[in-house]
């Protein structure tokens, strides 16, 4: 009987030896899985950034209402509203054009929002986190701090989940709140890429042109009721297509006009005549 016991007890720490080996495994592969994701994270955005700017910066640049950006984005309190596949050059355009005003973005909880969230820091802008289903009421008052601050804040009606070109209430909520106005952006380029994601994610690609279009800003009163919450809603969703709209035939007339020009810089015709030969 002794000797079963005993072994019965050598049998049981024995598994708790194991079972804490197991435990550590488990510990130091979760530190090195968390290391690597933000060393990830980090040359994400450190390469990202020279992309963003090198393509994005390549790209000749028309304007539709620049005078509505100069106008208040170094004042602040702006909520800057455009489709989620309009994130990539859009980005870059506050960047490059707002000296002053930082702007605060949310952005997703999710793995893939901290390389996005790692991007935006790296831009030198303010990164806030949640969305509409994981921390939502906690990043609303982020925003309205941000705004209060007098930062701008950029926000996709239709991120991060869609339906893609479907402006979200949120949007409308916030600014309800703080009384901040809203201003639709929208862009399109000449030479893109659409991605295979719910949004048909829009990559500019180099050496193109690029045509931006700003929208009359929207101004909620804090004291409308939720059917004229909605109005506001259905207002700012049909901006956003109408500047897609603009968007697109300024870059079809621009593409159309490139056509032509190389046309004429490679015809017969508007080659310089070569003088004959004269015998010697």
């Amino acid at each position: 009987m002794h000797v079963d016991s005993s072994g019965r007890e050598v049998t049981h720490t024995a598994r708790m030896q194991v079972a804490g080996s197991l435990h550590r495994v488990a510990h130091w592969w979760s530190r090195l899985n968390l290391f690597v994701h933000r060393a990830l994270t980090v040359v994400f955005a450190s390469s990202f950034n020279v992309l963003l700017r090198c393509v994005c910066g390549s790209n000749r640049l028309t304007v539709t209402r620049a005078d509505i950006f100069r106008e208040h984005v170094e004042g602040g309190g702006n909520i800057f509203a455009f489709w989620h596949s309009r994130l990539f050059y859009l980005v870059y355009y506050y960047v490059r054009h707002a000296r002053r005003c930082k702007v605060a973005m949310l952005v997703s909880l999710s793995r893939d929002g901290d390389y996005g969230a790692a991007l935006v820091r790296r831009l030198r802008q303010d990164a806030v986190r949640g969305s509409t289903s994981r921390g939502g009421q906690r990043a609303v008052r982020r925003l309205a701090e941000k705004i209060a601050e007098g930062r701008n804040i950029a926000i996709t009606p239709d991120g991060p989940r869609g339906p893609a070109l479907h402006v979200n209430e949120g949007i409308v909520k916030l600014a309800q709140i703080t009384g901040a106005r809203i201003i639709p952006v929208s862009y399109d380029a000449t030479s893109k890429r659409r991605l295979k994601s719910w949004d048909r994610f829009v990559i500019v690609k180099p050496f193109g042109r690029v045509h931006v279009a700003f929208g009359e800003p929207i101004e909620v009163p804090k004291g409308i009721t939720a059917a004229e919450r909605s109005q506001y809603r259905d207002r700012l969703e049909q901006t956003l297509h109408e500047l897609d709209e603009i968007c697109a035939a300024q870059v079809s007339r621009q593409t159309v006009r490139a056509h032509v020009e190389t046309r004429e810089m490679t015809s017969p015709e508007a080659r310089p005549a070569v003088p004959p030969h004269r015998a010697g």
